[in-house]
């Protein structure tokens, strides 16, 4: 009772904060030329239109397939790694200086490159850029996380007798959990990033690409309706599958505790 109490006060704490922002846009747009600020109204219109003649669903789908691919492949990697170098001296001295290398790399210029080295409109363009933008955020993230971790519950339940099992569900994988998450969690908001500026720049399809036409096109309705597309799906991501999933988890988590 109380946790839906708390989440209703949450989603009317959000509905406010979206009011307010349409007010104060409604206003502004209203004493702006529609060409530099659409009314809410007028976007409104063009989500409608974009849904209406199936270039929504079909470039949302091409972006969302993109963005799942791309952060599947670095989330592996990065945890995989992160692993290693948390397990092994040799590995932590030959992947960290590479890592930095990557982080630090501006993306445009692994985007330039991966046009020169995939051709540009390919399917492996965007992919390749998710990768290497999200592979050292969720190693870092992980990582950090591993080095917090109390190893020595481990120790002690190996001292105390306890089998492998009991040891990997009541203690690693429930104080590992919370790290997975908040690597996902991270994770994916940059892969959504990457996928668009990839598209934008590099693509022949998807919301990235569409949002490029119209700006070509000085269509400012539908830079703003694929806009508000981005954003709705990463809130739905956010509430509706991660939110859940953390609950969930957490569950599990005082359960093994218990």
């Amino acid at each position: 009772m109380k946790n839906s109490t708390n989440n209703l006060l949450k989603i009317s704490i959000s509905l406010s904060g979206v009011i307010l922002v349409v007010v104060i846009w409604s206003l502004f747009s209203g004493s702006l030329n529609p060409l530099i600020l659409p009314s809410p109204v007028e976007v409104g219109r063009a989500v409608l239109e974009l849904a209406r003649s199936g270039e929504l669903g079909k470039n949302f789908l091409i972006t969302f397939r993109r963005t799942l691919v791309g952060f599947a492949i670095a989330f592996f990697f990065g945890i995989s790694i992160a692993l290693l170098m948390k397990k092994n001296l040799f590995f932590r001295q030959v992947f960290k200086p590479l890592v930095t290398f990557i982080q630090t790399t501006p993306p445009v210029v692994w985007l330039v490159l991966s046009i020169i080295w995939f051709g540009l409109a390919q399917e492996l363009t965007p992919v390749f850029i998710i990768f290497i933008v999200v592979f050292p955020i969720v190693l870092i993230n992980f990582l950090e996380g591993l080095e917090s971790f109390d190893t020595e519950l481990i120790q002690m339940a190996k001292v105390f007798g306890s089998k492998r099992k009991r040891i990997l569900f009541h203690i690693l994988l429930p104080g590992m959990s919370p790290l997975i998450i908040s690597s996902a969690r991270v994770g994916l908001a940059f892969a959504w990033k990457s996928t668009v500026l990839a598209e934008f720049l590099g693509s022949s399809s998807g919301i990235g690409f569409m949002l490029s036409t119209a700006n070509n096109l000085l269509d400012t309705s539908q830079v703003f309706a694929w806009a508000l597309i981005l954003i709705l799906a990463m809130l739905g991501l956010e509430y509706l599958v991660i939110d859940p999933v953390r609950g969930r988890v957490n569950r599990w988590i005082k359960c093994a505790e218990s």
